[in-house]
């Protein structure tokens, strides 16, 4: 009895300690894999944004909050880590660039000059320059403006993200056009209002505006309107 008590704390004890140890390792899964997820919700996003502005509002108008607050979960840990395997990436990448010119201009010898240390120095700054240049270049599609993009387009309306202009002009397209309030109706009958439909309903109100200015540009030939008297 005495020996079966011992062995079965001591396989508990083993199992407990295995737990524990495979704990980081699947940390380590559960972020890579929401890494590669933020990925691929920003690769979705921009397909969505390549599509017809109807198209668009048809996608956000079928979107529910439990949705909305999935992704924004998923966003918000995923940027955290795109930031830091960028700035690791980066890094080592003109790290290794620097240690190939190193290498070849003391290949032959070691003494240190005022020349060579001129062309290290400029060569870094050539390379964060050419590096800088190429990642601005990718954040608009995968980069930390795409990431915080994303994040805030889904986030519910606030005042740091929505201005007093952007909602009242919002409001100014509602009350205007019986579209962009069908379109709110259906939106708050199922979810709150987040920062992307503030956006749609904006756009789909200057584009009934924009119709209507050009169809009054066409007509009007110069003629003065004749007003009637009472």
């Amino acid at each position: 009895m005495l020996v079966w008590c011992l062995v079965g704390r001591s396989s508990a004890s083993g199992h407990c300690q295995c737990s524990k140890s495979f704990v980081p390792a699947i940390c380590r899964e559960l972020v890579m894999i929401a890494l590669f997820q933020g990925l691929g919700l920003l690769l979705q996003d921009n397909a969505l944004h390549r599509l017809p502005f109807g198209d668009q509002v048809a996608t956000w108008r079928e979107k529910t909050d439990q949705q909305l607050d999935e992704e924004l979960a998923l966003l918000s840990v995923a940027k955290k880590q795109w930031v830091i395997a960028s700035i690791i990436g980066w890094q080592a990448i003109s790290l290794v660039l620097l240690g190939v010119i190193t290498h070849q201009l003391w290949q032959n010898d070691y003494h240190l000059t005022f020349s060579r240390v001129v062309i290290i120095f400029t060569s870094w700054v050539s390379i964060l320059f050419v590096m800088w240049y190429i990642a601005d270049l990718f954040d608009h599609s995968a980069g930390f403006e795409r990431w915080l993009r994303a994040f805030n387009s889904r986030a519910r309306v606030a005042p740091d993200a929505d201005s007093v202009e952007c909602v009242a002009d919002a409001l100014d397209m509602t009350r205007s056009y019986p579209e962009v309030l069908r379109y709110k109706q259906e939106v708050t009958s199922k979810r709150e209002l987040r920062h992307e439909d503030i956006v749609n309903m904006r756009e789909m109100g200057r584009l009934r505006r924009y119709t209507e200015l050009l169809r009054d540009l066409d007509r009007f030939d110069g003629t003065p309107r004749l007003v009637a008297n009472a």
